[in-house]
């Protein structure tokens, strides 16, 4: 069997939350880094293999209990359409990340310390 316990290693998640209800965890961090990346809610779903549908619900729960907008959309046209983060997005997911950064440090800083004797 091994030593299964020098394999191990500490993973964390973090997500905000307001009142018991989740504000922004992973999903809606990879789906604005997706909107971000692409410039369009629709081509983040795809990419994410999330229904369009489900993208904005995601989108306007995450609005509704930070009572903040996240993205900005422009219809289609001549010029097509398209879907650009706020600035409180661009700011909540750079603070989001140094958070999970910082808190995933030390975490495995940690976990060495307190489990180094059993390796």
């Amino acid at each position: 069997m091994g030593n299964n316990i020098r394999m191990l290693k500490v993973k964390v998640k973090i997500w905000l939350h307001s009142d018991d209800e989740i504000v922004i965890g992973e999903g809606v961090r990879r789906l604005l880094q997706a909107i971000d990346q692409t410039g369009s809610i629709n081509q983040a779903s795809e990419k994410l293999r999330m229904s369009y549908r489900r993208a904005w619900e995601k989108i306007h729960l995450a609005e509704d209990r930070l009572g903040k907008s996240l993205v900005i959309t422009q219809a289609g046209g001549a010029h097509g359409g398209g879907s650009i983060l706020t600035q409180t997005a661009k700011d909540f997911l750079r603070a989001f990340n140094e958070l999970e950064n910082d808190v995933a440090n030390y975490a495995a800083e940690r976990f060495n310390e307190l489990f180094a004797r059993l390796k």
